[in-house]
């Protein structure tokens, strides 16, 4: 009888374990696995308050089963990193994050604050799209006679992957608009 019981406690063990390793069932859990990592890192490093969700998750190379290159998602968000108030303070930062051994992982070292962010804008308005060392997007830019929270010249620009981990411009037009 203590057998029985020492076995069915093991597997039950094991069954708690495994789980913890399992595989993402869907995009979906990743998304919000992702997105869940990202915002808990995001309100670390900025004041809190942040919020990210599922829909915010860019994904540069998927998770595949069975695959030894782990996947990478990045994330936009906005906060004011060290909380230090002001107008100017709040702007886009960008998170990358990982699934290593069932756990959604942001990588510090290619996110903001550490990694480079090139951003011409301080708030991206679209993501245009994305790729796994590639970021296209569109937001507003300040012209020299701007007020602070007005910029007025949209822009596309193109942020490529360095081997350093950080995301610098390699392109930027005016565009006639940014889309919602």
């Amino acid at each position: 009888m203590k057998s029985a019981a020492i076995l069915v406690a093991t597997v039950a063990t094991l069954a708690v374990s495994l789980s913890a390793f399992a595989a993402p069932r869907s995009e979906a859990d990743i998304r919000r696995g992702v997105a869940s990592a990202v915002e808990r890192y995001a309100n670390a490093v900025s004041c809190g308050g942040v919020s990210v969700k599922p829909e915010d998750v860019l994904t540069l190379s998927a998770y595949r089963d069975g695959e030894a290159a782990l996947p990478k998602y990045a994330v936009l968000w906005t906060g004011d990193l060290g909380c230090f108030g002001g107008s100017g303070t709040e702007m886009t930062r960008l998170s990358i994050a990982t699934i290593n051994t069932g756990q959604y992982v942001v990588q510090p070292e290619l996110s903001s604050p550490v990694a480079a962010f090139e951003s011409p804008v301080r708030f991206v308005s679209r993501v245009v799209s994305s790729g796994p060392d590639t970021l296209v997007m569109e937001g507003m830019e300040y012209t020299p006679h701007d007020p602070r929270s007005k910029p007025s010249k949209a822009v596309r620009f193109t942020l490529r992957l360095d081997a350093k981990g950080g995301w610098r411009q390699v392109d930027k037009i005016g565009i006639a608009a940014v889309r919602p």
